[in-house]
């Protein structure tokens, strides 16, 4: 069979046949195995069709598909290595989808090990090395789109000349404050915040996160950390205002994709802080940096070892392992802020031991930690026989729900608990999950028919700015009891709680569970983290970490000692060409496409 597509030889009786296999052959089939999504599909036909000809058409045009798909998980790049792993369970696929439907077998199709895909590849006419303006660009063993090859060049670029200019000048142009949960990082910037008021009055501060959830705590958070410095020194620090999100703050206008400020027309601010910067994507930050004006400093404050950002990149952990790389007493090195002990966990010491086992990726530790029957504060369930059984160990947080007598009470007894899941849908996804307390609430009487039924708490998943609520916003259904009529109450940052009529919401969703991902930048009491027993697609040691530290006083793992180890031993480190590119702006030798995990939990 020629690799170029257009003619196959195929047999399985000792003869053979001519059958034509094509690009759109090969596309469609993976397609219709689930493997592509229609969007990946598009790219590489595009990308084909833009000058790629001839036999290895074909091997290009996979190779396309599967970066497209690498970057929907979450990779802005595909190590070859990788890449020729996939080609082949993608070969695989096409010849049982071929052998199932009756047809001729291709005996031929695009795989190869590493080195043939870095020859195929370095042939194509739509891949370059970086310096051209080609689609594609393949370097250090890393196949990316240009898009994201230039953004990470960007972004090397531009922190490596704001850390040569801290270097410089003895400041601070480009700082880092990373660490968990309850370790200081809102006090550390409320101390920068008084330090400069006092050094540099007038200074223009933006407050910004990746979320407008997170913007509101950003802004609470601050206000009470100034606060309390104001109460135990005396000085006071002008309040920057209320932080926005990072596309609020660039001026997103979602008709073109592109923001208002940019190189050409910078932000005014003198300062930027990012918080939740572990949320921020490569496009994201390429943007921002972009948009700060000429001597403007930039803070990202985060927790490097959570779940990485929903679009491509892992920038935040990126460039705290370049720091790390870099070594003691280098200038990136020393503009990383590593802060370490949990404020928050001294009084629940077991949850901080738990999350350190979990980083550290030590099974024996974490199992161990949740048989301590000393420490009630973490807990090990053995799986689930069923969807139902998993609302058994919240019956009496359900029930304080039930008992509630105002919004302000319910709010707090939801507060109190949450289910975590891994995934929104399968056996012991969030919506099955949501599903079984509902079974549960109609079973002791309360009417869940109504899709606005009485105490029903809801997740906002869109911003709005006109209502003020925000993506990650929890809020929950409260019906009077004369009128019938119901509102959806919410807890503001001061505390105070209003009702907003259901028509007035942007998107939202049940939320008696919810996914771990939606939990980042929410705390309760207690939670419980559903680890399935079947082979989670997400399921990983960063989820876990990420969970476990959403508790403030106990955590629940709910599953088998193998699905736990399963999950503690498996990284979902993202691929990414950024620590090379940070080598290279910094004058070094290039190294391989490099893969961040949550065990890179070091120097600090």
């Amino acid at each position: 069979m020629s690799a170029s597509g257009e003619e196959l030889v195929l047999g399985d009786d000792g003869g053979s046949m001519i059958a034509p296999f094509e690009v759109r052959d090969l596309l469609a089939a993976l397609h219709g195995e689930r493997m592509l999504e229609s969007i990946d599909v598009q790219l590489a036909e595009l990308c084909v069709r833009r000058g790629e000809i001839g036999e290895e058409a074909l091997a290009v045009a996979l190779a396309t598909a599967l970066t497209s798909r690498a970057r929907r998980e979450g990779h802005s790049a595909l190590a070859l290595d990788q890449l020729a792993r996939q080609a082949r369970s993608a070969v695989a696929l096409v010849i049982a989808a071929v052998e199932e439907a009756g047809g001729p077998v291709p005996d031929t199709l695009p795989s190869g090990d590493e080195g043939w895909w870095r020859d195929v590849l370095g042939r194509s006419r739509i891949v370059g090395d970086g310096a051209s303006t080609l689609p594609l660009v393949l370097r250090d063993g890393l196949l990316q789109f240009r898009r994201y090859f230039d953004a990470e060049q960007r972004i090397a670029r531009h922190v490596q000349r704001l850390v040569q200019v801290s270097a410089r000048t003895g400041g601070d142009a480009f700082s880092i404050i990373t660490g968990g949960p309850g370790t200081g990082k809102t006090t550390q910037v409320a101390k920068l915040l008084v330090d400069l008021s006092v050094a540099r009055p007038g200074l223009r501060v933006a407050l910004a996160a990746p979320t407008g959830k997170a913007a509101a705590r950003l802004t609470d958070s601050i206000r009470q950390r100034l606060d309390a410095i104001e109460k135990e020194t005396g000085t006071r620090a002008p309040f920057p205002g209320e932080a926005r999100t990072l596309h609020r703050l660039l001026g997103y206008q979602p008709q073109h994709d592109t923001f208002r400020f940019n190189a050409t027309d910078p932000l005014d601010d003198d300062l930027v802080i990012v918080d939740e910067a572990s949320m921020v994507d490569v496009l994201l930050l390429d943007a921002l940096l972009r948009a700060l004006k000429p001597g403007a400093r930039l803070m990202l404050v985060g927790d490097h070892n959570q779940l990485a950002s929903v679009d491509a990149g892992d920038v935040l952990g990126a460039l705290c392992r370049s720091a790390l790389a870099d070594g003691e007493g280098t200038p990136l090195r020393k503009s990383v802020e590593w802060l370490q002990h949990s404020w928050r966990f001294e009084k629940h010491p077991a949850i901080g031991t738990l999350a350190a086992a979990i980083l550290g990726g030590d099974a024996d530790a974490v199992l161990r930690s949740c048989a301590d029957s000393t420490a009630s504060e973490t807990q090990l369930r053995p799986p689930a026989p069923n969807t139902d059984a998993l609302v058994e160990p919240i019956v009496p947080n359900l029930e304080r729900c039930l008992a509630a007598t105002t919004p302000g009470e319910l709010l707090d007894a939801l507060d109190a608990f949450r289910i975590l899941a891994p995934e929104r849908e399968g056996r012991l996804g969030v919506s099955g999950i949501n599903a079984a307390v509902e079974r549960w609430l109609s079973k002791r009487g309360h009417s869940v028919k109504d899709h606005w039924y009485h105490g029903r708490p809801v997740l906002v998943t869109a911003n709005d700015y006109t209502t003020g609520v925000f993506n990650g916003d929890i809020g929950v259904v409260w019906r009077d009891d004369e009128s019938g009529r119901a509102m959806v109450h919410f807890r503001a940052n001061d505390g105070t709680i209003r009702g907003l009529a259901p028509t007035r919401l942007p998107a939202c969703e049940t939320a008696w569970a919810m996914t771990v991902h939606k939990s980042q930048g929410s705390e309760f009491d207690d939670v419980m983290v559903v680890v399935p027993d079947y082979d989670s697609r997400v399921m990983s040691r960063e989820l876990l970490y990420t969970a476990a530290t959403r508790a403030r006083r106990g955590v629940t793992l709910v599953g088998s000692h193998a699905a736990i180890r399963s999950a503690v031993g498996r990284t979902t480190g993202r691929m990414s060409g950024l620590e090379a590119r940070m080598l290279e702006a910094k004058g070094g030798v290039p190294m391989q496409g490099t893969r961040g995990g949550a065990n890179d939990n070091v120097g600090a």
